[in-house]
């Protein structure tokens, strides 16, 4: 299995923990914490693969982005529970939803063109040497 793939696999099953554990916040449980902790995994899942991502050919805009992205999200996760209080508070916690999958959809597009160029540079190599 290859590196790519792994990254996207586990940040996947990191955001489904970390999201039921936010949605165990509501059942008045503190499962803060603890959905703290995935989601910091999850940050930080992107952050690794930004970093590959950014020394690949080709891809540097995409990591440099990804790594802005792994910045912004912890600190929004944070910061989420002062904003906007009151009855709208449910905009932010929709937008920190929708923020946190987001990472884990940057992380698969970031594997998958990570995947493919490492798939065009193993068939570039394969092919040089037939010659």
């Amino acid at each position: 299995m290859n590196t790519a793939r792994l990254f996207r696999i586990s940040a996947t099953i990191f955001a489904v923990i970390a999201v039921a554990f936010g949605m165990g916040t509501y059942t008045h449980a503190n499962f803060t914490n603890i959905h703290m902790l995935f989601g910091f995994i999850v940050a930080l899942l992107l952050l690794i693969m930004s970093v590959i991502t950014f020394f690949t050919a080709g891809l540097r805009i995409l990591g440099v982005m990804g790594i802005i992205y792994a910045l912004i999200l912890p600190i929004f996760g944070i910061q989420q529970a002062v904003i906007l209080v009151g009855d709208l508070h449910w905009l932010v916690e929709t937008v920190h939803l929708a923020v946190g999958f987001g990472a884990v959809a940057l992380i698969g597009v970031m594997g998958e063109r990570f995947a493919r160029s490492k798939r065009s540079v193993d068939n570039a190599a394969t092919t040089s040497k037939a010659a």
